[in-house]
């Protein structure tokens, strides 16, 4: 858990950066698609097209649900979506399915659904400068980067949902190779427009770091710093 002395400091550097920068998530993540893909998706459910859409036969590796082990149970995400990451192991919604639906207004036909895929430097240059940047202000190393988008699934069609709605839990496994002894870790959300936002480790468990977030379209990093 982050200490009440380092979360001043992680507010204090979060809000210098969300009024320098300028917008950091590309093309490469878009808010909302425009023309179904024909066919199905693994969950049976026909997709939409975007910059992160694949084709039918791609589609039926994509993981269409995930699970995270948090304090000795397993954790399966509350929602369908395309679970893609190769970095994290294990990206859980842990808000209940109706609770979303319920607080984000969907209606009849409306499903939540959520999209995790690995960004990099190379396809979200401006995405890593704002979250190495963010890292930098709380001495932090950046453990693994994605890009989450929280929507719904309407009619074949993906929408983002609203980003200042109410909260969504997430739980993030932690690669082994980054479980250390004497760290605290964090996840770093870049949200469009540059706006940058410290989520605090929410449980005690050494290999999850469980966070509080909103609807839309973020890039995320799980960041790791030594603890105070």
């Amino acid at each position: 858990m982050i200490k009440i002395k380092s979360m001043k400091k992680v507010l204090a550097a979060a809000l210098a950066l969300s009024l320098v920068m300028a917008p950091v998530v590309g093309a490469s993540a878009s808010s909302t698609s425009s023309r179904p893909v024909s066919g199905n998706s693994a969950s049976g459910t026909t997709t939409t097209a975007s910059a992160t859409s694949v084709s039918t036969a791609e589609a039926a590796e994509i993981p269409v649900t995930s699970s995270v082990t948090v304090n000795g149970s397993t954790l399966t995400t509350t929602i369908r979506g395309a679970y893609m990451s190769q970095t994290i192991p294990g990206t859980v919604v842990m808000t209940a399915r109706d609770t979303i639906a319920a607080n984000y207004g969907l209606g009849a036909g409306e499903q939540p659904y959520a999209r995790v895929y690995d960004i990099t430097e190379s396809n979200s240059p401006a995405a890593l400068a704002s979250i190495n940047a963010a890292a930098d202000a709380i001495g932090g190393t950046v453990v693994a980067t994605v890009n989450v988008e929280l929507g719904k699934l309407a009619g074949g069609r993906f929408e983002l949902l609203a980003q200042d709605g109410a909260p969504i839990t997430m739980v993030f496994g932690i690669p082994r190779t980054a479980v250390r002894a004497g760290y605290a870790y964090a996840m770093i959300c870049v949200r469009p427009g540059g706006a940058v936002e410290i989520l605090p480790d929410q449980d005690l468990d050494p290999n999850t770091v469980t966070f509080a977030t909103t609807g839309g379209l973020g890039a995320y990093a799980m960041v790791m710093y030594p603890a105070a």
